[in-house]
């Protein structure tokens, strides 16, 4: 569905909510939760998940990780939750997969990726899939080698993320590749596919919701300098949504709702997505300090990414509020020296 298209619709809805405004509100948090991060002194070095209060800053938790294995920029989705499990990635040699309870992480087992670095990572139903620089594996719950390994199309070390729909996995490569993996009933995935549709150019970070993948698409190749978002069902682009935003590159959703980091301009872009795409998109739902902004994480009303601010690197937290705009909680220092990933975690329990 063109994002022309569904302008009348976009319009009706706007109407409405605004209209609606003053006689509804959507329940927000307050903002009780967990903001953790990957960082370390240089690719390479040890790494360590830190996760931060988002309401003190005080640091929660600290847990030691094998040597990374990029910085951010490349890649998207370090971190990764479902129920009671959280995946972390950028890792060299494989992944790690702990338990969640209370909001605290333990029992870890690593994730065997043959040698190769885990780049990307996420969770379902059946199990892990983790992203290295040439395929996408599969490991079901309770294993830690894979069940299977389907090779990416280019698999040129270009690869930037994995997320999941209902039906299927998909794949970023950054020189210009989104592919799809149909899941069989056991969540293995079958061979990769392209994406037809999509217009050629830098794909980082990419999101799932139930039957949709939202692709930002960072650099066209016809206009480096210029972005789109790029929004698929099974193999090929159901929606192509223009925006004036600079470098859309990293994405996530929650509740039926987009948001897209764009570093080029230090904003955040949100929409409302529906069956057949985004039926609203907010180029610029808030302003973000620093001088960058990296992955982004979504959950219960709450919005965080990894920036950089003052060469530092920081985690920064919004509220959403009415409609497709944001506000902002504040920014948390990581405490290292790089740092790669977003994820919001239920608050500590002590």
């Amino acid at each position: 569905m063109p994002f022309m298209r569904s302008l009348a619709l976009v319009t009706v809805v706007s109407g409405l909510s605004l209209a609606l405004a003053s006689k509804t509100s959507r329940a927000q948090p307050g903002g009780a939760a967990q903001v953790c991060t990957v960082g370390s002194a240089a690719v390479g070095q040890t790494g360590t998940l830190i996760c931060k209060d988002l309401q003190s800053g005080a640091t929660t938790q600290s847990i030691p990780l094998g040597p990374t294995v990029a910085a951010a920029g490349g890649i998207a989705a370090t971190l990764a939750s479902r129920d009671d499990r959280v995946l972390v990635t950028n890792q060299a040699g494989g992944a790690s997969l702990f338990r969640l309870s209370g909001g605290r992480l333990w029992a870890p087992v690593t994730l065997q990726t043959d040698g190769e670095g885990s780049l990307s990572g996420a969770l379902g139903v059946h199990g892990a899939y983790v992203l290295t620089g040439t395929s996408l594996r599969f490991f079901p719950h309770g294993q830690t080698t894979a069940a299977s390994a389907r090779r990416l199309l280019l698999g040129d070390g270009s690869a930037a993320a994995v997320t999941l729909t209902d039906h299927f996995a998909y794949v970023s490569e950054k020189n210009g590749s989104l592919e799809a993996f149909a899941l069989g009933h056991d969540g293995r995935p079958g061979p990769a596919v392209p994406v037809s549709g999509i217009s050629p150019g830098v794909i980082v970070g990419i999101t799932g919701l139930e039957d949709l993948v939202v692709a930002p698409i960072a650099h066209l190749a016809s206009n480096p300098n210029q972005a789109e978002i790029a929004v698929a069902a099974r193999f090929s682009q159901v929606q192509r949504v223009p925006t004036k935003e600079v470098a859309a590159c990293w994405a996530s959703n929650d509740d039926g709702e987009v948001c897209v980091a764009n570093p080029g301009s230090m904003t955040v872009s949100c929409g409302r997505a529906g069956h057949d795409g985004l039926l609203s998109y907010t180029s610029a739902a808030a302003s973000l300090p620093g001088e960058s902004v990296f992955d982004v994480d979504m959950w219960q009303g709450l919005v965080a990414l990894q920036g950089v601010h003052g060469g530092q690197p920081m985690l920064l937290a919004f509220r959403r509020t009415q409609g497709d705009f944001l506000s902002p909680l504040g920014e948390l220092p990581v405490g290292t020296a790089l740092a790669a990933g977003a994820l919001l975690l239920p608050a500590f329990a002590h």
